[in-house]
């Protein structure tokens, strides 16, 4: 996947597990909410990764630290692990958006609703289903 992602000029984030990026020469490191004070640390040590985080509300959004990015979850009705979550929808995603750290909208995010996010100044989307959505059979 390394030699891939590199070849393509596309970043790799491993999720959570430090030693595994450090092995593998990630660019980073993608954290879940409940590890979101690990940022600090994680940034002084190794400066040169990019360092995401999830977050699933609009405090949490607004409260990370530390990160080059959130990703926001869900926006819409989500599939997998989000199907249990209530939608955040466009309001908290704009809310979200107006502290200093760039959010990310994931979450139910499809080819059919995309455009609704253009005034939310999210500074993009993150997607799974949609992706698999775009390219499937």
């Amino acid at each position: 996947m390394r030699a891939v992602t590199r070849e393509r000029g596309i970043a790799l984030l491993i999720g959570l597990d430090i030693d595994l990026a450090d092995a593998v020469e990630a660019d980073g490191v993608h954290l879940p909410e409940r590890s979101l004070s690990a940022a600090y640390a994680l940034s002084g040590k190794r400066p040169d990764w990019l360092l995401t985080g999830a977050v699933h509300s609009v405090e949490a959004a607004l409260a990370a630290r530390d990160l080059d990015a959130v990703l926001l979850s869900p926006i819409f009705p989500a599939g997998g692990v989000s199907s249990a979550k209530s939608p955040l929808g466009l309001d908290a995603l704009s809310a979200a958006s107006t502290g200093v750290t760039p959010v990310f909208a994931l979450g139910g995010v499809t080819a059919g609703n995309v455009g609704s996010l253009a005034d939310s100044h999210c500074a993009g989307i993150a997607t799974i289903g949609g992706l698999f959505d775009a390219f499937g059979p």
